[in-house]
């Protein structure tokens, strides 16, 4: 839902390409706007959701796509569950701190959940671990290195009751 009357910028679902020029500069600077593009951006089932700002620009952004996770050893710990990924968060460094990546997040899960999902996976950055950790998600693998960007960990979050709660946020119900 929209809040923008209650002086919360805007969630919204937005179009693949309005999430590039925010992901590139939070998780791929110094490279090309095409590195910021990712395979299932065009899938129909993928949704980008984002937080705008008093601009009309995202300062949020977020892509579920339905991706099993790829570790067949921590796909086993959750066998026979529906798996969505969580894939290119990205908050404003300049408004980091104020919620937004949280509130972003947490609608990300719900969505998942209404499409099926029992949990949702990511490829956490090693400086975004403890964020997850506050909102529930849990590390399934050691530290690895995703070569030029850095190193991670992957996370899951279980979220099949979330889809279930009442009066909850959902992008459905969002500004479009």
């Amino acid at each position: 839902m929209s809040r923008e009357g209650a002086g919360e910028p805007a969630l919204v679902r937005l179009e693949p390409a309005r999430v590039l020029a925010l992901r590139a500069r939070v998780l791929r600077p110094a490279r090309p706007l095409e590195a910021a593009r990712f395979a299932g951006d065009d899938d129909p089932r993928t949704l980008h959701l984002g937080v705008l700002g008093a601009d009309g620009e995202p300062v949020a952004v977020a892509t579920l796509l339905c991706e099993p996770l790829p570790d067949e050893a921590q796909r086993s710990e959750c066998a026979g569950r529906g798996w969505w990924r969580l894939r290119g968060m990205a908050v404003e460094p300049a408004l980091r701190g104020r919620g937004l990546g949280r509130r972003l997040l947490a609608v990300c899960e719900r969505e998942a959940a209404a499409r099926g999902a029992h949990a949702v996976w990511c490829n956490a950055r090693r400086t975004a671990i403890g964020f997850y950790e506050r909102c529930g998600w849990r590390c399934v693998s050691a530290p690895f290195e995703i070569p030029g960007i850095g190193p991670h960990r992957r996370m899951v979050r279980e979220v099949a009751a979330l889809g279930r709660e009442d009066g909850a946020e959902r992008a459905g119900s969002w500004a479009r």
